[in-house]
C-alpha cells in the first residue's frame, strides 16, 4: 500500500497541535569510531528548535527553527549556519515562510540578502540533510523527522510519499518512509538506498542506521545536552590539526608505465575501526572502490591491464570482491558520474586481480601504480587487503 501526497495533504492539514509535553533529546552520530555529528532538538508546543554540530571536513553548527500553525501546518522554518572550525566557508540563513501554495524565501549570505517566491505543494513537510563538501547528505536531521511522524506515521508495509522542502536551500522534492514494522520505519536515502529509524509506539527516534547507505553512519538517541561547550571543543580540535577532517579526501595517484603518466582519481575512505571486507566493502556485489565521485584512470596511450586491450583514455573502475577471496576488476567506459551510478552496459572489460594480505592493517584506502619499464601494476589496499593487476603499455 501506499499513501500519495493529496492524501498526506488531507492528514496535515486537518490534524490539530495537540496538547504536548515539552520534549528535549539529543542524537549522536558515528562514522566508524568517530563521532562526525550531534544533534540537540526541543519540542515546546508550536515550536520545534535544533542544534547540530557537523564534524566533518570541520566543524558546522546548524541551527534550526520551525514554527507551526493551530491546524498542524508549518508556518515559518529558519536555518543558520555558523562555520566555526571550517575555512573558506560563509554563514548562511534561510528563511521560510510557508503560504497556502507557496513558499517565500529570504536568504542572508556573504552579506547579500535576496528573496525568492517558489510554489510549493500544500502541507509541503521542512526537512534537512544536511553535510558538506563531497559528504552533503551525511545528517538528516531527527527533530524534523519526529515531527513528521507525530503526525503521519505510516501503517506498516505502508509507504508514505511526502511533498518535502530542505530548509537549508528551499529545494522541493520528495521522500518516502516505509514502515517495515511497528518498530522500524525506513527513509529513503536520494531514492536509491534508505536509512533504517528505530521508534517507539510515541513515534520519537531511538536509532537511525545509514551503514547500508554511502554515508555509513549511526545515530542513537541520548539524553538532551547543551551543544555549546562542545561546539567550542570541536572547533578548538579543527584548529589545531585533531578534528575528524574529510570523511573521504579526494586523491590523485600518479604513476609512470613504460613512459607513459597512468593517473588514477578517487576518493580514499578511512577505516575509523570499522570491518571493512564484508561489511564497508560488501562480498559479491559491485563495490565503488573508494568514495565519492567514481574512481577513474586515464592514460593517453594504449595499455593492456590484466592481459585484456585497454585503448587510450579515461575510464572508470570498480570491483567484486568474493567470499571465496578472490576479486574482480571492472573497466567501465562511463566516468564523472557519482560512484554509486554504475552502469554494466558500459563495462569494457572485466579482468581477476590478484588478492593477498598485508601484515597489519592500513587506516586510508590506496590506490598506486608502482611500475618499472614497459610494466607495473595497478595495486588497490586498505585495511589488510592488497589487490593487485598488471599493466602494460600495449605492444
Amino acid at each position: 500500500m501506499q499513501t500519495t501526497l493529496l492524501s498526506l495533504v488531507a492528514l496535515v492539514a486537518v490534524q490539530l497541535v495537540a496538547a504536548h509535553t515539552d520534549e528535549k533529546a539529543s542524537f549522536i552520530t558515528t562514522l566508524g569510531r568517530d563521532t562526525v555529528v550531534v544533534e540537540s532538538s526541543e519540542r515546546s508546543g508550536s515550536r520545534l528548535t535544533g542544534d547540530i554540530l557537523v564534524r566533518v571536513p570541520a566543524t558546522v553548527r546548524v541551527h534550526y527553527e520551525v514554527e507551526l500553525r493551530a491546524d498542524g501546518s508549518v508556518r515559518r522554518s529558519t536555518y543558520e549556519s555558523d562555520p566555526m572550525g571550517a575555512k573558506n566557508m560563509a554563514g548562511r540563513r534561510l528563511t521560510l515562510d510557508f503560504d497556502a501554495d507557496s513558499v517565500r524565501a529570504t536568504i542572508d549570505s556573504a552579506g547579500q540578502t535576496r528573496k525568492v517566491v517558489r510554489p510549493a505543494p500544500r502541507g509541503v513537510v521542512p526537512m534537512l540533510m544536511t553535510g558538506f563538501g563531497a559528504s552533503y547528505g551525511l545528517y538528516s536531521a531527527m527533530g524534523l523527522y519526529e515531527l513528521l511522524l507525530e503526525r503521519a506515521k505510516p501503517s506498516v508495509n505502508d509507504t508514505l510519499t511526502v511533498p518535502a522542502i530542505d530548509i537549508a536551500t528551499g529545494a522541493i522534492t520528495k521522500r518516502k518512509f516505509l514502515a517495515r514494522s511497528d518498530t522500524r520505519i525506513d527513509v529513503d536515502y536520494f531514492g536509491i538506498l534508505w536509512t533504517h529509524l528505530t521508534v517507539d509506539p510515541n513515534g520519537r527516534i531511538t536509532a537511525a542506521d545509514a551503514r547500508e547507505t554511502t554515508e555509513q553512519t549511526k545515530t542513537e538517541r541520548t539524553e538532551f545536552a547543551d551543544l555549546g561547550a562542545l561546539a567550542k571543543s570541536f572547533a578548538s580540535a579543527d584548529r589545531s590539526g585533531k578534528g575528524v577532517g574529510p570523511a573521504s579526501p579526494n586523491v590523485i595517484a600518479k604513476g609512470t608505465i613504460g613512459g607513459q603518466a597512468v593517473i588514477v582519481s578517487y576518493g580514499s575512505p578511512r577505516r575509523r575501526g570499522r570491518v571493512i571486507l564484508g561489511e564497508v566493502v560488501p562480498y559479491d556485489r559491485v563495490w565503488r572502490t573508494g568514495a565519492n565521485e567514481a574512481t577513474v584512470v586515464t592514460f593517453d596511450r594504449n595499455m593492456t591491464i590484466g592481459g585484456a586491450p585497454v585503448p587510450a583514455g579515461a575510464y572508470s573502475l570498480w570491483t567484486i570482491p568474493k567470499r571465496d577471496g578472490t576479486v574482480q576488476l571492472i573497466i567501465n567506459r562511463q566516468h564523472g558520474q557519482w560512484g554509486t551510478n554504475y552502469d554494466p552496459a558500459q563495462d569494457l572489460v572485466r579482468v581477476p586481480m590478484r588478492a593477498s594480505t598485508a601484515p597489519a592493517p592500513q587506516e586510508n584506502f590506496l590506490i598506486d601504480i608502482p611500475g618499472s619499464g614497459s610494466g607495473g601494476e595497478l595495486r588497490m589496499s586498505w585495511d589488510v587487503f592488497v589487490w593487485s593487476v598488471p599493466i602494460a603499455l600495449a605492444s
